[in-house]
Order: structure tokens, then sequence, then C-alpha cells
């Protein structure tokens, strides 16, 4: 490591070229929020189920098209009708799309009355619309009968369907097609009637690519401010802001190696941004930064103990003492998270994985690239105390 240190140049340039790679297998990252994410393949139940969702192309759980207006009234019929049209003609529906006149149209081969009703509404009887509202609203027949996809006050009813919805970013991109498609078609209703999208499938989506864009910003915001603790640390000690900031800057530029690393690793690896992993960025940096500070501090203070010893001695001794208590510290918090490798659970196993990669990275980065970078101050500071000596 001493010697190491004295070719920072080197080090410098072997770092880069192996981050390089990295930001392809950071582009190969995937987030994993889906249920079937979360199992674990080789049991035989999970693999069947995974089997099955695959074969099948359909969602666990059905969309929904609400539909708001006056739904118990011709113009609210035509629309109906309209919407089950552009939804049966989409590529992106699967089977037969189900709703309130789906419903009455089966009922009625068992209620007379019902099948009064609807027979007058074919004869354009304007009267049975007032009928046919009452018994849907007020009767406990009528209610039990469309409780589930009618509104107590008429002016509002589903429309359910299935649609290919096994992956986070398939369904976002449904949820935008099926939402033109449902702004083409209110634009030809005859009345006021509005139509949203809804279901279990895209508020599980939205909220995976939420949290995958806010993975990344919370990643920079940890950044940010351990680039500011980093240069106010070194501001305080130095004395001297300018200082301060160039000695923080350079503590800095390691931890976001580990990050780059940590992310392309997983990505090459086949690991996901999960529930669990999404906090690996953050958290490398929150490991990397106590190993910067104790660190560089050591180095520093190891040149004013010997100004004359050189770079190779300063490290050789901060390596010995910091760092075996730096590379002690790491090994027993690998080792703590490595116990979630015995868990059931796939995503917990990859977390601990994945921070028994993030702590050794940060560690490594802290002994072989930080004392690299930090030459120049250390020369700097030595060269001060010697012509103060002087």
């Amino acid at each position: 490591l001493g010697n190491l240190s004295t070719k920072p140049w080197k080090v410098g340039m072997i770092a880069v070229l192996l981050l390089m790679p990295m930001y392809f297998g950071f582009q190969q990252l995937e987030v994993g929020f889906e249920q079937r994410d979360q199992f674990d393949p080789s049991i035989e139940v999970v693999a069947d189920f995974i089997m099955l969702s695959d074969d099948f192309q359909s969602s666990r759980s059905p969309l929904y098209i609400v539909y708001d207006g006056d739904v118990i009234s011709q113009q609210g019929w035509d629309s109906w009708n309209q919407t089950l049209d552009a939804l049966t003609s989409s590529s992106d529906v699967n089977g037969v799309p189900s709703g309130l006149w789906n419903v009455l149209e089966e009922s009625r081969i068992q209620n007379e009355y019902l099948d009064d009703l609807m027979t007058g509404l074919i004869d354009n009887n304007s009267n049975n619309w007032v009928l046919l509202s009452d018994w849907l609203l007020n009767n406990e027949t009528g209610r039990d009968l469309t409780s589930s996809i009618l509104h107590s006050n008429g002016q509002q009813t589903l429309i359910s369907f299935q649609a290919n919805t096994l992956d986070w970013q398939a369904t976002v991109d449904l949820d935008a097609r099926i939402n033109q498609l449902l702004t083409e078609t209110e634009e030809q209703f005859q009345d006021d009637g509005e139509l949203r999208l809804s279901g279990r499938s895209l508020i599980n989506a939205q909220t995976t690519s939420d949290v995958a864009a806010s993975s990344i910003q919370s990643t920079a915001i940890v950044a940010i401010v351990i680039l500011v603790m980093l240069v106010s640390i070194h501001s305080i000690r130095q004395k001297d802001v300018k200082q301060g900031f160039a000695r923080g800057f350079v503590s800095w530029i390691p931890l976001m190696m580990v990050v780059g690393w940590v992310y392309g690793i997983m990505g090459y690896t086949g690991y996901q941004i999960n529930p669990q992993t999404v906090t690996i960025g953050a958290l490398s940096l929150g490991l990397g930064v106590d190993y910067a500070v104790h660190f560089s501090i050591r180095l520093e203070e190891e040149v004013e103990h010997n100004p004359s010893a050189g770079q190779q001695v300063w490290v050789e001794r901060a390596s010995a003492t910091t760092g075996r208590a730096m590379g002690g510290a790491a090994l027993t918090t690998a080792g703590g998270f490595a116990v979630l490798n015995l868990s059931a659970l796939l995503p917990l196993r990859l977390f601990g994985q994945a921070f028994v990669v993030a702590i050794t990275l940060a560690l490594l980065s802290s002994l072989i690239l930080l004392p690299a970078f930090y030459t120049p101050f250390l020369k700097r500071d030595a060269q001060r105390l010697l012509d103060e000596e002087e």
C-alpha cells in the first residue's frame, strides 16, 4: 500500500479504467419491485408461478376504466359502449372487457323485471331509464347486483379488463398508451363523461418508477451532503476554506468511484434495484466516508509526526494502525450483514451480498485510492513543517 501510494497517476489511471466498464454495467441495472421478483425461482412452486405468469402473459389483478358521468342514460350508455369498443380493439387488452351493462345483460335472463326494463331501453322507451335508475340505485336486488361496479349516486361505474403487466416498465408504457386511447375516446362522447385508468398493477408500476428515480436522487443528495461535510471537516482542520475544499473534494472522489463500482457490479451480475438494495448507493457513501475521514486525518498526523519520512512511510504507518482498525471494523460489519445470505427471502440475500461488496470496495478505496490522491497535500504539509523547523 505504501509503495502504491507513491504512484498516484498509475493508481488513478487504473481506477478510471476499472470504472469505465461499470458505466455499461449500470445501464443493465433493472428495477425489481414486482411480486415475482421477491421470490426465489429455485423453489419449485415459485418456478411454477413464474412459468404460468410468463405463459399466460396476463396481469394477476384486473385493470379498471373509471367512467364518471350519468351512465344510466342513453348518452351514458352510448359512451360506455364506445369505451368498450375502443378497449376491445386495442392490442394491449386481453380477453373481453366487462362492466355494468355486461352484468345487466347476463342477469336479465333470471330477472323478469330487469328484462322488461332492458327491452324497453332497446325500444327507446325513455321512461325505462328512470325506472332502471331507481331499481339499480334504490332497490335491494339492484344494489346487490351492481354495488361493486356502480356508485350509489349513479354517476360512476367501472369497466374491468386484463392486460400484459408483468414488467413495471411495460406497465408504465401500457398506462401511457391506454390513457391516450381514453383521451381519443372521450373526444367522441356526446355527454360530459370522463374516463380514468386505475388498477393495482398500475399503482405498483408507478410506485416502482418513482422509487427508481428517488434512489438516484437520494444517492445524489447523500453525495452532496457528504461532500459538504468533508469540506467542512478539512476546512476546520486546515483553517483554510480553499485548502479544505481541495482536500474534501479529493477525499470525496474515491467514494463516488465506489458507488459507480457497486452499481456496475450489480448490473453485470444481474442484481436488481429492489426495496432492499435501493439504498445501497447511499449506504456505500455512508460507509466510505468514515474510512475516508479516519485515514486522511491519520495520514496528516503521520506527516506531522515525521515530516521527513516520505510518502511510503506515512502510508505504511497509517495502514498498520488506523488501516488495521478500519479493516477489522469492515470485517465485523460485513460479517454481520453476510448473515442475510441465510434468509429465505431472495431480496434480503441479494442485499446482504451487495452490502458485503459495497463495504469491501469502500475499505479498499480508502486504503489504495485515497493515499495516492492525497499525496500532493501530504507533501505540501511536510514541506511546510520542514520549513518551520528550519
